[in-house]
């Protein structure tokens, strides 16, 4: 069973969110939540406040609701879905364990907000999608890793992708980033390590400075259907306060995939060690993994 949070007040985003989910997830029972209490809460928060209004709010959403159903069975008559909402927070808690993807509804939202609902799928640790406009959903065939200075790539930072879209073949191209001038030597061992560690996707890698590749037309030239952007939770709340982070999310023109993982997921970076064999003039190298010695646990907080 898949389960898909989508942030949202019912708007045209979140119904092209909607469509694009269910293209991909044909075939397979999905459940769809739509999680309202943020806007009920800036509702809650504004000067005007009052209960008529909010009453006003939620037959809206209903009803707006009842129409997205509507629409979609008449484009998926056959698929297995229900479409769910959220009306507070202690929904979202009782249910977060299960959540398998959120799409984030991005447009028009103001910085303040888009901020809060980054920290909260960051707290969720779960995937979250942004959309462009997309027209024609479908698998998508070329992926780009991108990563980032500081972020470990392990052998199953790609596990979202096939329990989000299921399986199937795809390309691979990975961006590594360094913080200053890229040292030759050391991306040359990098390359090598990331294509061993990924060794079944026939990995194409490529080196940048952080500052150039952000800085630059790179990213958005690659010609790929899907970007991934794997991140440690405490880095990914700190990203919330980089407008060019929150820039970049608000308005994708390629789907971006960002993975958040607390760090006891990862594993560390590969270690060479070198043996010698008495018997043979050859030398053999072998590449252990070792599993991190910490866990870290955080706790969602709710915030008006």
């Amino acid at each position: 069973m898949n389960n898909i949070l989508i942030s949202s007040d019912v708007s045209s985003l979140p119904r092209s969110g909607l469509l694009y989910a269910l293209h991909l997830m044909r075939g397979r029972k999905t459940h769809f939540y739509f999680e309202t209490f943020s806007m009920k809460q800036r509702l809650a928060c504004g000067p005007s406040y009052n209960e008529s209004q909010l009453s006003c709010l939620e037959f809206v959403i209903k009803q707006e609701l009842d129409a997205i159903q509507k629409k979609i069975r008449s484009f998926f008559p056959a698929e297995n879905y229900n479409l769910h909402l959220l009306n507070s927070p202690e929904d979202l808690e009782k249910r977060k364990a299960h959540f398998s993807l959120a799409i984030l509804d991005a447009k028009d939202r103001s910085l303040k907000n888009l901020r809060a609902l980054v920290k909260l799928y960051a707290e969720l640790k779960i995937p979250f999608l942004t959309l462009p406009d997309i027209t024609k959903p479908r698998l998508p065939k070329k992926l780009l890793l991108i990563a980032e200075p500081g972020i470990p790539v392990s052998s199953t930072t790609l596990a979202p992708v096939r329990k989000i879209f299921g399986n199937f073949s795809f390309s691979l191209e990975i961006h590594k980033l360094y913080l200053g001038d890229v040292n030759v030597q050391q991306a040359k061992i990098d390359s090598f390590r990331l294509k061993k560690l990924l060794h079944i996707y026939h990995p194409i890698v490529k080196v940048f400075s952080q500052q150039e590749y952000y800085n630059s037309d790179i990213k958005d030239e690659q010609k790929v259907d899907l970007q991934l952007l794997p991140q440690n939770v405490p880095g990914l709340k700190r990203k919330t306060d980089s407008l060019d982070f929150l820039s970049l999310i608000s308005n994708p023109k390629i789907p971006f995939l960002i993975i958040p993982k607390p760090e006891n997921e990862y594993v560390t970076p590969l270690k060479r060690i070198r043996k010698t064999i008495k018997t043979s003039s050859l030398r053999h190298e072998s590449f252990n993994f070792y599993p991190p010695a910490f866990t870290c646990n955080f706790t969602s907080h709710g915030a008006c």
